[in-house]
């Protein structure tokens, strides 16, 4: 832009001088000879003007030259640093795509440390769920020792009666013993005595003989002893969820095998026992119960949904050690039908 500016003025100056120079040139020549000595002062004038030009064109061009250099200069400068910017802009480019793959790598990682979380989080409720469940089961097996250690209290007690039974027992057999010893003596003295002694003799034997049988029965073994129970439930529920269906309303519990508060039986003997449950659904909801021993299912029962308040009953022989436990467990379903007088029971007897 410069270099045309300069040349631009550079026309104009040379312009003003030929206009000058014709100007000279085109004066008329005078009859005294005077038309000479114009012309040779307009020819060093003009001579002049042409070296002014010159030199003026002459100093342009120096500047124009070294402007053009300037711009080219200023051009390779400027090319250079286009190619810096243009290798800067590169690596930015690389760099912006370096970040971008790391701010990828970034959001898996936090995707992953999620994943992560959410299952730590799962693993942490199956464990309280766990400990929620242990803890129940503690209480059960507390409710448990509990019911024994009264059950031993209650045996304890039969023991010390039966021993101040025998004591008694005795005691009355030594009086016996003496009284005949007294009888045989008088009959000795007398025989009509001896006569009436005889009668009293076979009533005192036929006594004692009574006597040594019930002590017999009040020393027989345990095994005599009845066992047997049935229990219920009196309020319905549609939304039960457990595992034991604990059956609190007691009928019969005889030999305090049935815990009510636990829902399990413990054998208190060695034996064979028959065991049943009957079930009924909740209006038309499915309910499937099974008679587990000590953690292994027997049986099931099955109440259906075809129609309201369905019937699902079984019945189970078991060969029981002394301290096996049997109860019923939910297999599926959530509601069960309960009335004042029982629908829902279970029950268990010793053959």
């Amino acid at each position: 832009m410069l270099s045309y500016l300069f040349l631009g003025i550079l026309f104009a100056a040379r312009t003003n001088s030929l206009s000058s120079v014709t100007d000279d040139k085109a004066k008329p020549t005078g009859p005294d000879g005077q038309t000479t000595t114009c012309r040779c002062r307009s020819e060093n004038a003009q001579s002049d003007i042409l070296r002014q030009l010159l030199n003026q064109e002459t100093l342009i061009r120096m500047a124009l030259d070294k402007k053009v250099s300037d711009l080219v200069n200023d051009m390779a400068e400027m090319k250079k640093y286009v190619q810096k910017s243009t290798k800067q802009l590169q690596n930015s480019k690389r760099e912006i795509e370096t970040n971008k793959q790391q701010l990828q790598d970034a959001k898996r990682e936090i995707e992953t440390n999620k994943q992560q979380l959410l299952a730590a989080k799962r693993e942490i409720e199956t464990n309280n769920q766990q400990l929620q469940d242990a803890k129940r089961e503690i209480k059960t097996n507390n409710n448990q020792l509990q019911d024994a250690m009264a059950e031993i209290v209650s045996l304890r007690n039969e023991v010390l009666l039966l021993r101040n039974q025998n004591r008694k027992m005795g005691q009355l057999s030594d009086g016996i013993n003496t009284s005949i010893n007294v009888v045989k003596a008088e009959v000795n003295q007398s025989q009509k005595a001896q006569l009436e002694l005889s009668s009293a003799i076979s009533s005192v034997v036929s006594s004692l003989e009574v006597i040594r049988q019930n002590m017999s029965l009040l020393n027989g073994p345990a095994k005599d002893t009845p066992v047997g129970f049935t229990a219920g439930i009196t309020s319905a529920s549609r939304t039960w969820e457990g595992d034991i269906l604990v059956f609190p309303h007691v009928i019969t519990n005889k030999g305090q095998g049935y815990s009510s508060s636990s829902g399990k039986f413990t054998a208190p003997r060695d034996g064979t026992y028959v065991f049943t449950v009957t079930a009924v659904s909740y209006d038309s909801d499915w309910l499937t119960l099974e008679i587990v021993h000590d953690h292994v299912s027997k049986v099931r029962t099955l109440s259906d949904n075809s129609a309201s308040r369905q019937t699902g009953t079984n019945l189970v022989v078991l060969e029981l050690d002394r301290g096996d436990a049997v109860w019923v467990r939910r297999y599926s379903g959530q509601g069960y039908s309960g009335s004042s007088a029982p629908m829902t029971t279970f029950s268990g007897f010793i053959l």
